[in-house]
């Protein structure tokens, strides 16, 4: 009888241990994506939205804020996308621009979402995001999808949005991969693009001026998509 209760409860620890590493494994399989704000566009609303929507799939873990220090070596290797929202700011220390560099080069994955309008005394920033802002509309506005076979948007329709019609002047060493473009008269520019760099991947949309980008359900599927993609994950939906 001893024997029978010794055996059962070193069976229980060891399926304890079990389910302990399982947790574990399941906490260290989350992407950690760094969402950097702190300067121009309503960053805190735009996180107050996708946030959920990213927590919501069990994939992702959301740290935001406003230090670029957190893109040094020392602080960007805790993460796995850096996700940059919003215009304006530039570069306080070379460290933080090297640190973004030499993440993407490793195979650290990047995005950008309304974001090309920013650290624009920066190349590199330029030439990982692809474009630069140079001038916008607004109002609303049809975005076709282009590529139906790339994993961000091989399942996606053409969707109507409200937003801010970004332009842009392409970095010379930049090829544009467009996903989506905007389709309003003279207004046919792309607005959702892709790009590898080193190891890394890049997605960058332009749209998601403000709460209404924000609450729209293809804006959300695109941005989570694409943050899937840019972390080297099988691409899925945002949760239902």
């Amino acid at each position: 009888m001893m024997f029978h209760r010794m055996r059962f409860w070193m069976f229980g620890l060891a399926a304890g241990a079990i389910l302990a590493l399982a947790g574990d494994a399941g906490a260290a399989e989350k992407t950690k994506v760094l969402l950097l704000g702190g300067r121009g566009h309503d960053w805190r609303g735009f996180h107050a939205v996708i946030a959920p929507v990213l927590e919501k799939t069990g994939d992702f873990e959301v740290t935001l804020s406003e230090k670029l220090d957190d893109l040094k070596p020392e602080s960007i290797q805790k993460f796995d996308v850096v996700l940059f929202y919003g215009s304006g700011g530039n570069f306080t220390d070379e460290a933080q621009e090297k640190g973004l560099g030499d993440f993407v080069t490793a195979g650290g994955g990047l995005a950008g979402v309304h974001a090309t309008d920013a650290f624009k005394k920066s190349d590199l920033y330029w030439r990982l995001l692809g474009g630069r802002f140079s001038g916008h509309g607004g109002g609303t506005f049809a975005m076709r999808i282009e590529d139906k076979k790339h994993p961000i948007t091989a399942p996606m329709a053409d969707f109507e949005i409200q937003d801010e019609t970004y332009r842009n002047n392409y970095h010379p060493d930049f090829k544009l991969h467009s996903l989506g473009h905007m389709d309003r008269g003279q207004e046919q520019q792309s607005m959702i693009w892709v790009q590898e760099s080193g190891k890394g991947r890049i997605f960058n949309t332009t749209l998601g001026h403000g709460k209404a980008a924000f609450d729209n359900p293809a804006f959300q599927r695109l941005v989570v998509r694409g943050l899937y993609w840019a972390a080297g994950r099988e691409v899925k939906d945002p949760a239902s």
